[in-house]
């Protein structure tokens, strides 16, 4: 059991992952919990079932992450870490109580190494400034995935959208009517939102459907 604790394969009540169980089966191992070697974990790690299972903790954890708005971290203060939340804006991420801010626009670079037990090291870079901070493992990947997606939403433009579009007409995907229809919107004098396609009112500086920032 010991084993499939160190290698994330039980449950919240205990139990060993059914995924994994159902892996052994399908293997005809006849075997104990007890008897368990790294034999069949590296094979299960390396099976569809896996990247399945590894896929689905991320997009519950992203969601999570998107619900909240913010996640909890670990961040050095005086010689010791200290628990704070990193909050998710729509153009920036802030550390609570520091107010150390960083705009999606400005980063560089997002770097992962091992940290302390069950954390991660989370390294975000900008040109004039650096967050370090320690993460859940299991929060990690998620984070960096959301990271990564609200930078290209920053970055995203009337270019962008006019490049979509003759991408999707060029390789058949929308009819000409629906691509003319929809180059109309882009050349528009109405705004609409480059991330969700939502209606702008005329002094929005963010969507008011999704919070992507609309003010350039």
């Amino acid at each position: 059991m010991e084993l499939l604790e160190e290698n994330d394969m039980v449950n919240t009540f205990g139990s060993p992952n059914k995924l994994f169980l159902k892996f052994m089966e399908s293997k005809n191992l006849d075997i104990t919990v007890d008897e368990i070697t790294e034999d069949p974990l590296e094979e299960f790690e390396s099976s569809l079932d896996s990247i399945n299972l590894k896929q689905t903790k991320i997009q519950k954890e992203k969601q999570q992450i998107f619900k909240e708005r913010k996640v909890w971290i670990n961040i050095p203060e005086n010689d010791q870490l200290t628990g704070i939340d990193l909050i998710l804006d729509f153009d920036s991420i802030t550390v609570d109580k520091t107010n150390q801010k960083i705009l999606y626009c400005d980063i560089k670079e997002i770097m992962i190494t091992e940290g302390g037990w069950s954390k991660n090291r989370f390294v975000i870079k900008t040109d004039d400034d650096e967050l370090v901070f320690e993460i859940n493992e299991n929060r990690t990947i998620p984070l960096k995935e959301i990271i990564e997606d609200n930078i290209e939403n920053q970055t995203h433009d009337e270019l962008d959208d006019l490049l979509d579009l003759y991408s999707l007409y060029g390789e058949g995907k929308i009819s000409s009517d629906e691509f003319e229809a929809r180059k109309a919107i882009i050349y528009s004098d109405d705004r609409y939102c480059t991330n969700c396609g939502f209606k702008l009112d005329s002094d929005s500086l963010c969507c008011s459907e999704c919070g992507h920032n609309v003010s350039d």
